[in-house]
C-alpha cells in the first residue's frame, strides 16, 4: 500500500474506498467466506483508529 501523502489523507473517502477495494482483493484470494464485508472490516479498523501508522 502506498504510504506517501499527507497524514489528513487516510481519512479521504477516496483512500477509504481503495482499502475497501485491497480488503476485497485479500478476501477474495483467501477464497474463505467472511462474515463481515470488506466495507464493515474498513469501517470498523477506521473507527478505531487515531492515525495512519500502524503501532
Amino acid at each position: 500500500m502506498d504510504v506517501s501523502g499527507q497524514e489528513t489523507d487516510w481519512r479521504s473517502t477516496a483512500f477509504r474506498q481503495k482499502l475497501v477495494s485491497q480488503i476485497e482483493d485479500a478476501m477474495r484470494k483467501a477464497g474463505v467466506a467472511h462474515s463481515k464485508s470488506s466495507k464493515d472490516m474498513e469501517s470498523h479498523v477506521f473507527l478505531k483508529a487515531k492515525t495512519r501508522v500502524r503501532p
